[in-house]
């Protein structure tokens, strides 16, 4: 086990990322990460902006790849 510092481009913030050996996210250490459902407040929250608000926070974050409001630090 290994705790990383990581920037978190949707906090705008570092936030502590546990590993396994093997170099995954077990675990994200941040004040808006939720655990159980594994969402990211911050991103939940943009979905009430609509479309094209989604699509500019996205832009913003670099995180189009990824899917919405699951956090971009853990691993899908």
């Amino acid at each position: 086990m290994a705790l990383n510092s990581v920037h978190c481009s949707v906090l705008h913030a570092t936030v502590t990322c546990e590993t396994d050996l093997e170099g995954e996210v077990t675990r994200v250490i941040c004040p808006e990460y939720e655990e159980p459902t594994r969402i990211c407040r911050l991103r939940r929250n943009v979905r009430e902006s609509g479309p094209l608000g989604q699509l500019l926070e996205r832009v913003s974050e670099e995180s189009l790849a990824t899917p919405g409001e699951l956090c971009v630090l853990r691993a899908a």
